[in-house]
């Protein structure tokens, strides 16, 4: 099956990109890599007269170090994310997660704006990128602004994202010392397919005990999940009674639906099973 004929729009700043989404309004889409839009497209699930490519405006496609963490551009690509020396040293699980995406041909063109704006709760970053403290930066009609990533995602492919607001960057901070994070993947297909359920779990150890702890979920909920209510594990000794009570409160805020990757029941049991892996891995 082939696209409907668009226009391909190429603005050359964010200024004039936002325009032009001003301009076509809900006939208009942003597109980055395009792995996933161009796919919609051509099943004729989605069209957009108007497409607005992001690749001529300069500046979106760097990794920067700042003094407080990382800024990755929207136009970073996946495989950029894998394989960059920085984000392997200073964000091993993130890393890994970016590597799980699809195959090195997907990785190579989608893009982590694209993947976040998308936001399909199914995706491998957004669980690391929230316990690690994520936040994305929007431009719009009225100049840029700070959003968190627990606040980003509003429901399946829902963001809140303003009308004529475009994703530029998420920012990764660095971790406070002594942390470590984790990110575990379940397929219960084939490692191509999307995951059962993604578990990202970051730990700061404080004197041999738990000085923070942050749990993340992908696939089950309508949006991925950064659990709240982890605050009774500060200074505490990591032992089986404090896994079980995380768990218990992981449970409560999960809803997953059922589906050909496990039922609800097999998934509460997976959470369970993996949430607790990558607990016991960073005690």
């Amino acid at each position: 099956m082939t696209i409907r004929s668009f226009d391909l729009l190429q603005p050359r700043s964010l200024i004039e990109a936002t325009e032009l989404l001003q301009k076509h309004g809900d006939d208009a889409r942003v597109i980055g890599g395009g792995t996933t839009l161009v796919i919609l497209m051509k099943q004729r699930a989605l069209y957009y007269p108007f497409v607005i490519d992001l690749q001529t405006v300069p500046g979106l496609n760097e990794i920067k170090v700042e003094p407080d963490g990382v800024r990755i551009g929207a136009l970073v690509t996946h495989r950029m994310v894998e394989l960059s020396p920085v984000i392997r040293r200073s964000f091993p699980a993130l890393a890994e997660a970016f590597g799980y995406i699809g195959n090195v041909r997907v990785r190579e063109t989608a893009t982590v704006g694209g993947n976040l704006a998308h936001a399909d709760y199914r995706l491998d970053p957004p669980p690391p990128l929230l316990v690690l403290g994520g936040q994305v930066t929007a431009f719009g009609p009225t100049g840029r602004r700070t959003i968190e990533l627990s606040d980003f995602f509003r429901g399946m492919y829902e963001t809140a994202l303003a009308p004529g607001e475009i994703l530029v960057d998420v920012k990764v901070p660095f971790a406070p010392e002594g942390s470590r994070a984790v990110y575990l993947r379940y397929s219960s297909l084939s490692a191509n397919d999307w995951p059962c359920l993604g578990v990202a779990a970051l730990m700061t150890r404080v004197d041999g005990k738990c000085g923070d702890l942050r749990l993340a979920l992908g696939g089950v909920a309508a949006t991925p999940v950064l659990v709240s209510g982890l605050e009774f594990a500060a200074h505490q000794t990591v032992d089986q009674a404090l896994i079980d009570r995380a768990l218990a409160v992981v449970d409560g805020q999960i809803s997953p639906a059922s589906d050909l990757r496990g039922s609800e029941w097999y998934k509460r049991r997976m959470v369970r099973v993996f949430a607790k892996r990558a607990i016991e891995r960073l005690a």
